[in-house]
């Protein structure tokens, strides 16, 4: 198909429509002479004036009409040349940015390495126009800095002028700062280029979007004056580019961030359990090949339940921020910090002995109990803490040790008084081992084997006397075939983050039997802390769930109001997430704490199981336990929330829970737990 030249076309119109209205005015011209010629001349009896110049009057009012008519025709033939040189050269256009943008793929790895990835970008752009640079600036806080993608190597000279250009067109978000430049070449090949101006286009993205907006921009040098249609075209790369860069910009923070999270606490920003872990099981590694020794200190608030408990969260997460902050001041450059629970804190000495760890510790502690807060009602908040402090290798060889050993040096510390800074003995470390190392191992096989399995105890409905759900229970049959409560290695398996594996068994092996036995009786399922915000144990539960077909409706998770305190607002978010998907929710243990009825308020939770002590003291002999036990029952009432009576051991307990309108029982009266549904 031959080629249409629309620059040809338009000077042809403009020729001929030049060439046809110059004829025009020549008439015209005539037209007017001739006027003034009769006007003045023409005087004969025999000739009539007025009737001629009439005549003249008209063919110059058709004249003038004719060459408005050919400057409007010419103007229309211009405009729908426009129209289609648009029309053919956007096609074209768009045919190759759309094969360049089916090539964008903004992976993780493309994210990371930006300025490889838009390097190739801009190679296939080049065969949209041929552009001489482009770049881009970002504004990250203390940091300007501009990258400058260069198509070719060009001289110093080129280089320079294409800096200048740059420079000025962002003079006034540059105005007086430093401005730091990267040079990138596209093509290594030089390029001596002779050119006219230097044509600079760009584009403000995201303008208030901190650490993510920016301005792209390309640059011509250029030969000629740059036409209307290739200003449109660099627009459209610019267009192009700041799609890619922005998003990889907005990718590129938040996968910073989630990886940043992924090993930090996002309350105190210190380093999390996770990242501490793996940090103490280099350190242990490292401190074996070279042979030194170093500390670590555990250290657990005396008084931050209280301070939850009597001032709300707000004020606890304030507590909370401030011993982080103390801590991290009070130990050197390169020793690290971390918080590994609700208000656990631990620091790793490097390269430190058991001698210089205790001094430490001791500053610490003092440093805390000198810190005071003051809250908006004037009051004044102290802070006590407990120390455990050991040595390795004195106290342990590898990760597992140290923990339990400093774990059970610190609970001796609140044991002895709290406030204080212990040191564990050589036979209080042999005793404890012994005992966890049996423990662990027996811990370890059950996983492995996966030797947990669970029992069910069943719930009734008061009223009508009969099993509405079931409470799973995990166990642990031993090498010798006897059935052992899991309960003593619950502490033990969190302390070793080995809850996990735990519940992900126990809930496997409920939720197959509750579908090979076809039980339709609601599952009472307990979840440990360290699950709470684990997205790949919840991956899981659900896979089981659609893997076994049963209905969320018919599941409920519990925590203990203990667990529930340590991450209120993580707790709340499962909640709530739990409850979007169907299932239910339970708060266990409720009353045992001095915040229960916070968690009525702020949590949509569907049962409260009651406190098991506040039950088995339930006589008519003991109106205080009955008040309390109906001031629930009525409060949840007004709330819509199920209540549930553990520890219901004999028939008179029964009768006062119904005479209350307590909804539910558990108990060993009402059924034990069994390794199978009743």
């Amino acid at each position: 198909m031959k080629r249409v030249n629309f620059e040809n076309l338009r000077q042809n119109i403009a020729l001929k429509g030049g060439f046809v209205i110059e004829n025009l005015l020549k008439d015209l011209s005539l037209i007017k002479g001739m006027r003034i010629s009769i006007e003045r001349n023409f005087k004969s009896e025999y000739f009539e004036k007025s009737s001629f110049l009439i005549f003249l009057n008209r063919i110059e009012m058709i004249l003038q009409q004719n060459i408005q008519l050919v400057k409007e025709g010419s103007i229309d033939a211009l405009n729908l040349i426009s129209l289609l040189e648009r029309e053919v050269v956007d096609k074209k256009l768009l045919e190759k940015e759309t094969r360049i943008l089916r090539r964008v793929v903004l992976s993780r790895e493309n994210i990371l390495n930006w300025k490889i990835y838009a390097t190739g970008i801009l190679k296939d752009l080049k065969s949209v126009y041929n552009f001489d640079a482009f770049f881009f600036f970002f504004d990250e806080g203390k940091k300007k800095k501009i990258y400058i993608f260069y198509s070719h190597k060009f001289r110093e000279k080129e280089r320079q002028i294409i800096k200048q250009n740059i420079k000025h067109k962002l003079k006034e978000i540059l105005k007086n700062n430093s401005t730091e430049i990267e040079e990138i070449y596209i093509s290594k090949t030089g390029l001596k280029k002779d050119y006219k101006q230097c044509v600079v286009e760009s584009y403000q993205f995201l303008p208030d979007s901190p650490e993510i907006g920016g301005i792209t921009g390309i640059v011509v040098l250029a030969e000629r004056k740059v036409h209307r249609k290739e200003l449109e075209i660099l627009n459209s790369i610019l267009s192009i580019m700041t799609l890619i860069v922005g998003s990889s910009k907005a990718l590129s923070k938040a996968i910073s961030e989630l990886e940043y999270y992924a090993g930090h606490d996002p309350l105190t920003d210190l380093y999390n359990r996770r990242t501490f872990e793996d940090f103490l099981r280099y350190e242990v590694s490292r401190a074996k090949r070279k042979n030194h020794r170093f500390s670590l200190i555990m250290i657990d608030l005396d008084n931050f339940k209280y301070i939850n408990d009597t001032y709300g969260h707000q004020i606890g997460d304030t507590v909370l921020k401030s011993v982080a902050d103390i801590l991290e001041k009070s130990v050197r450059e390169g020793d690290l910090v971390a918080r590994i629970g609700g208000d656990e804190f631990v620091v790793l000495l490097s390269e430190t002995n058991l001698e210089f760890a205790v001094k430490v510790a001791e500053r610490l502690r003092k440093n805390l109990e000198s810190n005071r807060i003051c809250t908006l009602n004037g009051d004044i908040i102290s802070v006590h803490a407990s120390f455990g402090v050991v040595e390795y290798p004195t106290h342990g060889r590898d990760k597992e040790e140290l923990m339990m050993i400093v774990d059970n040096a610190l609970y001796r510390a609140k044991d002895l008084g709290k406030n204080i800074v212990y040191v564990p003995s050589p036979e209080e470390i042999e005793k404890i081992i012994h005992k966890q190392r049996k423990d662990f191992h027996i811990l370890q096989k059950a996983i492995e084997e996966e030797l947990f399995f669970p029992y069910f105890q069943p719930i009734f409905e008061l009223s009508e006397n009969r099993i509405t759900a079931y409470e799973c229970l995990a166990r642990i049959r031993d090498e010798n075939g006897n059935t052992i409560s899991a309960y003593r290695f619950i502490s033990l398996a969190e302390k070793v983050g080995k809850a996990k594996d735990i519940d992900s068994i126990i809930i496997k092996k409920s939720l197959k039997m509750k579908e090979e036995r076809g039980i339709k009786e609601k599952l009472f399922i307990n979840l440990s802390s360290k699950v709470i915000s684990d997205s790949s144990f919840w991956d899981y539960v659900f896979s089981l769930m659609k893997q076994h077909s049963i209905n969320p409706a018919e599941i409920v998770f519990e925590i203990t109001e203990r667990e529930a305190v340590k991450g209120i607002t993580d707790v709340q978010r499962l909640i709530i997430m739990l409850k979007e998907k169907g299932f239910g929710f339970a708060i266990d243990d409720f009353g045992s704490g001095y915040s229960s009825f916070y968690y009525l308020k702020h949590f949509p939770i569907d049962f409260v199981k009651i406190d098991g002590e506040f039950i088995k003291e339930l006589k008519p002999e003991d109106p205080k336990s009955t008040a309390f036990v109906e001031s629930i029952s009525l409060l949840c009432k007004r709330l819509g929330i199920k209540t549930i009576a553990e520890f219901v051991e004999n028939r008179e307990t029964v009768e006062i829970l119904k005479f209350i309108g307590i909804d539910y029982g558990q108990g060993f009266y009402l059924g034990k737990p069994q390794p199978d549904f009743l």
